[in-house]
């Protein structure tokens, strides 16, 4: 029966709509955000780089790489790119391609690609806040095999403020030739039945009570095999920068399950601000990084994770075999308002999960610990001297990981400071955490009086701790003054400025948060 027929109207708009509604989705579908990510018009945007035995910074041994583009493609595409990998070099990132990706924060991705290699080769694929900086808040790393396939999709939220956010693959650190196409980054719906849980007693509780069992491979002379215990409260002075963690181990008397994952998300830290009493938040991460490291630390000896991204943009991993799981997340430290911090919490969600789905379920015989704390650092670019950059605010309790989401804690407060002025928690059922009371964008308001003599306030609003600068300028562009030059944290910000010294006209006030500014306009009238 042909429903298009001009006696069947209904019939012929329904299949109109439905033929549009198809074509609709499969365009929303093929929407990349990778442009020139098939290769078809050559490297385009992208940018090949390797260090090579010029660079007399890097640690040996250098690398050597040719990138060219090859035809056909892989697939059913006519073009792709072929990295010819001569001197593999130490790490995986001394060969790499990059380029610039538009993503806006909060929003969920997919990541996906086509590759094959003449022999099986790890390499990683990571997204960067910054393209110019070298730290992903997202990575994956995948072995390449020998077959033309598609890798992923790889799910992850974009949660840095946005600056300048780019992909870069790595092919580095061992031999072997790797051919890439059909690089996709794709905005999608994230399903979410995520149900967290916390409580106060349980944040107590993490730094008073014994742990629930000894992680395995932990010396008895460590001060925390058996307990957890604080460390320092407040920050060294002139320090500047944090960091939240967390570990996973086995038991120390054994762990059967054989089909068992852990699934780790939301890692924050706040902190108890000096000035108004209230509870900021630091930083928080759905996505953690992370490695393997020897359970005694000894040498700091480590090697990568086994890491698998799971559909709602967090991470499963295993710990074992001598080797724990220490993350941190994604991306990395962050700056803190100076002389600010009266004290610090952290917090993770973790749960047990299947391997594999299909096979037997050994959750019930799962023994996996997990406890969290956090680093102060004395800047945000030192690197580890045996304690001489770092200090720890303290480690909490080990509690064994269930099949629910349940909250690991560590706090730097007394216990009695904690019941009388508890941080927010996810799924409390003490004090509710509400992300509608954190503030979601930049925003400098009009002073208020205006036209004003001799004092005004300026009112400006940041959605995370961030370094900000707060400037007055005459109408010629000479800077008056600077009202506001340091890391703040989240939050809404009240600022006088008293122009007594100042003749009537107009002044202008700017707001900078990197590359970013705000400015508006002011009249002083005698």
């Amino acid at each position: 029966m042909n429903i298009f027929k001009k006696d069947n109207p209904m019939k012929l708009m329904l299949g109109l709509v439905a033929i549009i509604s198809f074509a609709l989705c499969l365009s929303l579908h093929a929407q990349n955000l990778v442009q020139g990510g098939d290769f078809e018009s050559g490297m385009g945007s992208w940018s090949p780089w390797f260090v090579d035995k010029n660079a007399t910074w890097a640690e040996p041994p250098t690398a050597d790489a040719k990138f060219s583009i090859t035809s056909p493609g892989l697939g059913s595409s006519t073009k792709a790119l072929y990295v010819q990998v001569n001197e593999p070099g130490k790490y995986d990132w001394y060969i790499l391609i990059s380029k610039s990706v538009t993503l806006e924060q909060n929003k969920t991705y997919e990541l996906s690609f086509r590759a094959i290699s003449d022999v099986s080769k790890l390499i990683s694929v990571g997204v960067n806040e910054d393209i110019s900086s070298g730290s992903p808040f997202f990575s994956q790393s995948i072995n390449i095999s020998q077959e033309d396939r598609i890798y992923g999709p790889f799910t992850f939220i974009y949660e840095p403020a946005p600056k300048r956010p780019g992909i870069k693959i790595n092919f580095g650190g061992m031999p072997g030739n790797v051919t890439v196409d059909d690089v996709v980054i794709q905005e999608v719906e994230l399903e979410n039945d995520y149900t967290p849980t916390n409580s106060l007693e349980d944040i107590i509780g993490d730094m008073t009570l014994p742990h629930e069992g000894r992680p395995h491979g932990v010396p008895d002379s460590f001060n925390w095999s058996k307990n957890p215990r604080r460390g320092a409260q407040q920050p060294p002075e002139g320090w500047t920068a944090a960091i939240a963690w967390g570990q996973l181990y086995e038991w120390a008397e054994g762990n059967p399950a054989t089909n068992t994952r852990v699934q780790i998300r939301d890692m924050e830290m706040l902190y108890l601000s000096k000035s108004d009493g209230q509870w900021h938040q630091l930083q928080k991460s759905l996505r953690v990084n992370g490695a393997a490291y020897v359970e005694d630390f000894a040498g700091d000896v480590n090697k990568p994770a086994d890491i698998r991204s799971e559909g709602d943009g967090s991470i499963s991993v295993t710990a074992g075999g001598g080797y724990n799981f220490h993350f941190w997340p994604s991306a990395g430290r962050v700056q803190f308002p100076q002389n600010e911090i009266e004290g610090c919490f952290v917090t993770v969600q973790c749960r047990l999960i299947l391997d594999d789905p299909a096979g037997v379920d050994d959750l019930a015989d799962a023994r996996y610990l997990m406890s969290v704390g956090g680093d102060w650092w004395e800047s945000m670019t030192a690197v580890w001297d045996d304690w001489k950059t770092n200090q720890d605010m303290g480690i909490g309790r080990f509690r064994f990981i269930t099949s629910e989401w349940k909250g690991y804690n560590m706090i730097t407060l007394p216990t009695d400071e904690v019941r009388g002025n508890p941080p927010p928690f996810a799924g409390g059922t003490g004090v509710d955490y509400s992300p509608a009371t954190l503030v979601e964008d930049f925003q400098l308001a009009q002073n208020y009086p205006n036209p004003f003599n001799p004092t005004t306030t300026i009112t400006y609003q940041t959605p995370y701790t961030t370094a900000v600068k707060l400037q007055v300028f005459d109408m010629t562009g000479r800077e008056i003054a600077t009202l506001v030059n340091g890391v703040r944290p989240a939050g809404r910000h009240v600022v006088s400025f008293d122009a007594a010294k100042l003749t009537s006209g107009i002044y202008f006030y700017r707001l900078s948060v990197g590359s970013q500014q705000w400015v508006r306009k002011m009249a002083v009238a005698r």
